[in-house]
């Protein structure tokens, strides 16, 4: 027998535990480690584990492609979570255990993130936990012999009637049970104290959906937590007046549209919270009315007249906010909030400036690829300069705002390069007869005749400089504005030429 065999050698004996005989072969199984069982895993965190584990496919032979891609929300279903961002939790809890080792990926053109999952069925180099059952009952040996429950069950079903409801009871049946039992024979017994009649009665006055709720979570629907609660309520109000609140407030707290809509994530925590006496500093004050006298509590009111008055002066000065945002003039050139007050943002300032330059920079090299160029090009970067310069004050002169004269300036410059392109083709010393002909430029289109009706204005769908959408209202019939169709003309041009 190796080490393997002796850690999983039967740790029952025949008088020992139940007896488990397995009546048939699963259909669809998922292996979990043993040691993952025993790790001390939270329940979530281990369903979580079995649920990426039954994604790897056991017939794939490449190990490399045993990855698990489940979304978040396929996991925050079957964990019966509410929000998907607590599945960070228990994936955190699995990575540290070094169950799992995850990645993150980027998918949707880079707008969205998901996790690759690889799971791991042995565990990680350092793990010094139990491996098999036999070590859990060796380091458990209090646990290892039912003999040893035989006198405690015995107890147990003696004072069952006696004690604190335990799961799948309920209040009714504490009370019956306590009325037959007392409490110093259930103290004598090892027992837990019966509950007193008052007590009771408020447990039972709670929802029965919201009982089987703390049942399902707590495994009881009188936990400690609560029962110590209601005992600490009833020195300052009757069991009457705790079941009126209790059940008033069921429904004005908020709790039963949470339950509906699964959003009551702590039942416990609910019950106990409906039964605190709430803000107001005044003890004889129950949800806004006075005990004694049943008028309304006047503290509460200037309460409320405070929180809605700062309220209101908070979604004003949001609304102020906004609405003074939303006024700011945008960037006339890229028609977004800047800062610039209206003005041209240094961004198309720059885009511009650029383009001009780049201009000039062309005619350069065109005049530098001539064999014979003509003098007057000599200086060809300085005369598009110039003569972007002249149509930018010329444009300033007619009384232009600063997007019209860089405009103006923009195609004087393009117009002077693309003169000084097709000068250097004029001038090639080629044979024609060896090179296919240069094509004709692209006429330019021809204007439509004006109707009497004026056409809708509608965005432009040309692009700016920098690739992004024009959008200025145009009421061409060919979708674009003044400089786009400028900017086309010219691109158009220099392919024409180029080829």
């Amino acid at each position: 027998m190796n080490d393997f065999d002796e850690l999983h050698d039967d740790a029952f004996d025949e008088d020992q535990g139940d007896e488990l005989v397995g009546e048939d072969w699963p259909t669809y199984s998922t292996p979990i480690p043993v040691w993952v069982l025993l790790a001390g895993l939270s329940p979530k965190a281990f369903k979580m584990y079995c649920f990426l584990a039954e994604h790897i496919n056991a017939n794939i032979r490449d190990p490399r492609k045993r990855i698990a891609c489940p979304k978040q929300k396929a996991i925050a279903v079957i964990l019966d979570l509410a929000d998907d961002r607590k599945v960070a939790r228990y994936r955190r809890e699995l990575e540290k255990l070094g169950a799992v080792r995850v990645e993150k990926y980027r998918y949707a053109g880079g707008m969205r993130q998901g996790y690759k999952y690889f799971v791991r069925y042995n565990p990680p180099v350092g793990y010094t936990g139990p491996m098999a059952l036999k070590q859990f009952y060796a380091a458990n040996p209090e646990i290892r012999s039912a003999a040893k429950w035989e006198g405690r069950t015995e107890a147990a079903k003696k004072m069952a009637a006696a004690t604190v409801p335990a799961q799948g009871s309920g209040p009714a049946a504490a009370s019956q049970a306590s009325k037959a039992a007392p409490a110093k024979a259930a103290k004598k017994a090892g027992g837990a104290v019966p509950l007193a009649p008052e007590v009771l009665q408020v447990l039972e006055a709670y929802r029965p959906e919201l009982r089987e709720a703390m049942r399902e979570t707590a495994h009881t629907d009188a936990p400690k937590t609560l029962v110590t609660a209601v005992t600490k309520a009833l020195k300052e109000r009757t069991a009457e007046q705790l079941v009126s609140r209790v059940l008033r407030r069921w429904t004005t707290h908020g709790y039963a549209e949470k339950f509906e809509t699964g959003r009551l994530e702590r039942p416990v925590g609910a019950a106990v919270a409906m039964l605190r006496h709430g803000e107001c500093p005044d003890l004889n004050c129950e949800d806004g009315e006075l005990l004694t006298d049943g008028k309304p509590c006047v503290l509460c009111i200037e309460r409320g007249k405070d929180y809605k008055a700062s309220h209101k002066a908070a979604r004003t000065a949001q609304k102020k906010a906004v609405g003074a945002a939303a006024a700011r003039p945008l960037c006339p050139g890229c028609e977004q909030d800047r800062g610039t007050e209206g003005a041209l943002c240094p961004a198309c300032v720059s885009g511009f400036e650029r383009d001009i330059a780049g201009a000039a920079e062309r005619a350069a090299a065109d005049v530098a690829a001539m064999d014979n160029a003509p003098a007057e090009w000599a200086d060809a970067r300085e005369r598009v300069l110039a003569g972007a310069e002249q149509a930018r004050e010329q444009a300033r002169r007619d009384g232009a705002e600063d997007l019209g004269q860089l405009l103006a300036a923009q195609l004087a410059a393009r117009s002077t390069a693309t003169d000084v392109h097709r000068l250097r083709l004029a001038t090639l010393d080629v044979d024609r007869h060896d090179r296919p002909q240069e094509p004709a430029p692209a006429p330019e289109p021809v204007p439509a005749p004006v109707s009497c009706a004026a056409p809708e204005p509608a965005p432009c769908s040309g692009v700016r400089w920098d690739g992004s959408p024009c959008g200025r209202a145009t009421e061409a019939e060919d979708g674009l504005c003044g400089a786009c169709r400028g900017a086309q003309m010219a691109q158009h041009e220099d392919l024409a030429t180029a080829r």
